[in-house]
C-alpha cells in the first residue's frame, strides 16, 4: 500500500527523470539511509549529496566533492564492479583522457564503487546549440582521439570480455565506453575533457550509433566522426 501511495504521488512530478528518482529515494528510503551511514563511516565528510543514476540503476553519493560512492540499485553489484575495475585498470594506461581509479568496498555483501571526485560538467549539461566553431572542433578532436585510440586497442588482458575473443578492431568497432553524452567530464572554462567515467557498460562492439543517437548533439558528433576518420585513414 505504501509503495502504491508513493507512486501515485510521484505521478504529479512532470519531468520523467525527476519522477523516477523521487520514487527511488522514497521507495528505498531505508536502503538509502544505510548507504549514507556507510559513506559517513568512510571519513569525516560534512557535505553529502545523493544522486540517483539514470534509470534508477544506482545510488550515487558525493562526499565533500572528494569522493563519489556508487551503490547498486539492485543485486550485490559485484559482477559489474569487478568488470568495470578490470577494464579501467587496463585501459587507463592507454587512454589519452584520464580514467579515474575504481576502488571496490564491501557493504554487507554489496559492492560499493569508490571513485575520486572529478570537477567539471558532463557533456550532457553543456548546451550544444550555438557552440562556436572553434570550440566544437576542440571538443571533437579530443573525443575523436579518445575513440580512435581506445577503439583500436586490443589488450590481451581484456580478450576474455569480448563477445568473440578473436575479434579484431576495425573502423568504428572496438573497445568503447558507449556513452559520450553523460560520462565525459569537461572543464567548462577551457573546454578540455578532463576525465571519462562510468565504464560498467563499456564493451567491445560497434560504436557507429554514437554519432547519431543524440539529435541535439549531432553537429558535435558529426565533427567527431570527421576527425575520427582522419585518424583512421592516416
Amino acid at each position: 500500500m505504501k509503495q502504491k501511495i508513493i507512486r501515485f504521488l510521484c505521478r504529479f512530478i512532470p519531468n520523467r527523470t525527476a519522477r523516477n528518482r523521487a520514487c527511488f529515494l522514497l521507495e528505498n528510503r531505508a536502503y538509502v539511509n544505510k548507504c549514507i551511514r556507510f559513506v559517513k563511516s568512510q571519513g569525516k565528510f560534512k557535505n553529502i549529496k545523493k544522486i540517483v543514476g539514470r534509470g534508477s540503476r544506482n545510488l550515487v553519493v558525493n562526499a565533500d566533492n572528494k569522493y563519489v560512492f556508487k551503490f547498486p540499485g539492485k543485486g550485490n553489484g559485484y559482477e559489474k564492479s569487478l568488470r568495470e575495475q578490470k577494464i579501467t585498470d587496463v585501459l587507463r594506461s592507454i587512454s589519452p583522457i584520464k580514467i579515474p581509479d575504481v576502488e571496490i568496498l564491501d557493504f554487507n555483501g554489496i559492492a560499493v564503487r569508490k571513485y575520486p571526485y572529478i570537477d567539471g560538467i558532463n557533456l550532457g549539461h553543456f548546451p550544444p546549440k550555438n557552440v562556436p566553431h572553434d570550440i566544437e572542433n576542440k571538443i571533437a578532436k579530443q573525443l575523436a582521439q579518445f575513440l580512435y585510440i581506445i577503439g583500436q586497442s586490443d589488450p590481451k588482458e581484456l580478450r576474455d570480455l569480448k563477445p568473440n575473443p578473436n575479434a579484431k578492431p576495425s573502423i568504428l568497432h572496438g573497445w568503447c565506453q558507449n556513452d559520450v553524452k553523460y560520462n565525459f567530464i569537461m572543464n567548462p572554462k577551457t573546454f578540455n575533457i578532463v576525465a571519462v567515467i562510468d565504464w560498467e557498460e563499456a564493451g567491445f562492439n560497434d560504436f557507429c550509433t554514437l554519432f547519431t543517437y543524440e539529435k541535439d548533439y549531432r553537429s558535435v558528433m558529426t565533427a567527431v566522426l570527421r576527425e575520427y576518420l582522419k585518424l583512421y585513414i592516416k
